[in-house]
């Protein structure tokens, strides 16, 4: 079996052709689909609303993009009154004025959810499609929608569920069934033993819960790359890639190989993945005594 794994997306733009390009026969969609904290709709529907364009104009600022990143600079020199302050932090200011407006919340649907279920119509029609919660989906009210996603041919939102594919058990634990402790036991309880897949959105603390599951393979967006063996188990981060492919063979180790954007928008393996807490000069693997390097 082909699983094709994304996470806490920035853009929805480009999935569609990843679908047509590597046909997988599973979908998985591994939580902040909605919303994410480091997706670009923070800056870009802010971007797009014309008081705003404005409102940097009058103050002797333009930007640019270039591929994912926007540019500032002054126009015509820096105003006095702003001194030796920042460029950044002007435009910061300014963009605290429009974060909640009606203008922002329209502009960001439209360029970001209304793109997420437009892609669960677009992949249920090519493959299978399991659906699981972050906490980030939550960020506004009304976008993240367990019925409307199971609506939607082909799609089966999971969270606190599991499902049978081609003989194979899939078990959705997405942030709100992991967050706390004595809810995630009494899932380990109930299907200890019995799942095959297990695909979550969770903290880095509760990976060990979870790998008493017994699982063939954990899925876990959230929070960092890579592959690894958490209690011997096989697991993939998919947080800080462009998209992950994942084989099942029979009584083989899952061969998993992920794919990021380098700074010129290209497609490339990662070589190495991460799932270090920021700023830490500890590796994960001294810091978390049950994470190992994935064999292969």
């Amino acid at each position: 079996m082909k699983i094709l794994v994304i996470s806490d997306v920035i853009r929805w733009e480009g999935y569609e052709k990843i679908v047509d390009e590597n046909q997988p026969d599973v979908t998985v969609l591994a939580g902040d689909l909605t919303s994410d904290g480091f997706a670009s709709f923070w800056s870009e529907a802010i971007e797009q609303i014309p008081e705003y364009q404005d409102g940097l104009k009058k103050l002797n600022i333009s930007f640019k993009k270039k591929g994912n990143i926007t540019f500032y600079q002054w126009v015509g020199g820096r105003p006095e009154k702003y001194g030796n302050k920042h460029i950044l932090d002007i435009v910061r200011e300014v963009k605290e004025k429009y974060r909640n407006s009606k203008e922002f919340l329209n502009v960001r649907k439209r360029i970001h959810v209304d793109k997420f279920y437009q892609f669960l119509e677009f992949a249920g029609k090519k493959s299978q499609i399991l659906v699981v919660k972050g906490d980030h989906d939550e960020d506004f009210e009304g976008d993240y929608v367990p019925e409307r996603i199971d609506k939607i041919d082909g799609c089966k939102e999971i969270s606190g569920k599991c499902v049978v594919i081609d003989n194979l058990s899939f078990l959705g634990l997405g942030y709100d069934e992991t967050h706390h402790v004595r809810s995630l036991n009494s899932f380990v309880e109930k299907f200890k033993g019995k799942v095959d897949v297990v695909i979550t959105h969770c903290e880095q603390s509760r990976l060990p819960i979870i790998s008493l599951l017994k699982p063939k393979i954990i899925i876990r967006g959230h929070f960092g790359s890579g592959k690894y063996l958490v209690n011997d188990i096989p697991s993939v981060f998919t947080m800080d890639v462009e998209y992950t492919i994942i084989e099942l063979e029979n009584k083989k180790l899952p061969k998993i190989t992920q794919y990021i954007t380098d700074l010129n928008n290209n497609i490339k393996i990662l070589e190495k993945g991460s799932c270090r807490p920021w700023f830490s000069s500890v590796s994960e693997f001294e810091r978390y005594p049950w994470l190992k390097p994935y064999p292969v």
